[in-house]
């Protein structure tokens, strides 16, 4: 079964295109052992789920970006009794690390170039406009989007109307016709359902649903989006 109406693709960057756990730990690692930390295991799983929480609240419009960035710090730094209180060098380090580490999954770099052959394809995203434009760069997914949109540019998060009213200014999409994919139901599939788009879950890792989002289908591998469309695409 195909969704054959789709015209265009609206692309989550972080968990989706690139895996964004691989960028976390490098970044992480690395900066903290610029300040004498060294992360194990435990520790990255802690931030991770910290930082998780703090991105849930900006999603929700009850922090800003600049508070998630130093909060999140704030409670991890304090969760392990870590002395060091500038928090704003570090995540200036911390973003120039995550520009730094773009690690493509599934060989989403040869999906998303050929899909772009017959459909419209935007980024949009929530991240810092430092990170997201260095990593787009250097990966080269900035070339072949046919534009690239972050919340921090526009003014307006996902899931918010907001940021989607301003997506669709800019590209004429129509909703019917264009699904989003991305893997968070919080961030990617509300803001779908917020815009009337058609949602597609991105959820490798098998998470649980929630029942307060509408997915449309939910999918366990990037490559099963050309059938969809009706397309076929080789993987390298």
């Amino acid at each position: 079964m195909t969704d054959g109406n789709i015209t265009t693709l609206l692309w989550d960057v972080d968990g989706t295109l690139l895996d964004f756990s691989a960028a976390e730990k490098y970044g992480m690692e690395k900066c903290c052992r610029e300040i004498g930390v060294e992360l194990d295991a435990e520790m990255l799983a802690v931030y991770s789920a910290i930082n998780r929480d703090w991105w849930e609240k900006f999603e929700r419009g009850e922090v800003t970006q600049r508070e998630v960035r130093s909060g999140r710090l704030v409670e991890f730094f304090a969760r392990y009794g870590i002395r060091y209180t500038d928090y704003d060098a570090f995540n200036r380090r911390y973003q120039q690390a995550l520009g730094e580490s773009a690690f493509p999954q599934e060989d989403s770099l040869t999906l998303f170039r050929e899909l772009g052959k017959h459909f419209r394809q935007y980024l949009v995203t929530n991240g810092s406009i430092e990170a997201q434009e260095a990593k787009l760069r250097k990966c080269g997914l900035d070339r072949l989007a046919d534009g690239v949109f972050i919340s921090e540019v526009i003014g307006a998060q996902k899931p918010t109307e907001a940021f989607f009213r301003a997506v669709r200014a800019q590209t004429g999409y129509d909703p019917a016709q264009t699904a989003i994919i991305g893997d968070s139901l919080t961030s990617d599939m509300r803001g779908g359902n917020n815009a009337g788009l058609v949602c597609w879950w991105y959820n490798p890792h098998g998470q649980e649903r929630r029942e307060d989002v509408r997915v449309d289908r939910e999918l366990h591998s990037l490559w099963e989006i050309p059938p969809l469309l009706g397309v076929e695409v080789r993987r390298t």
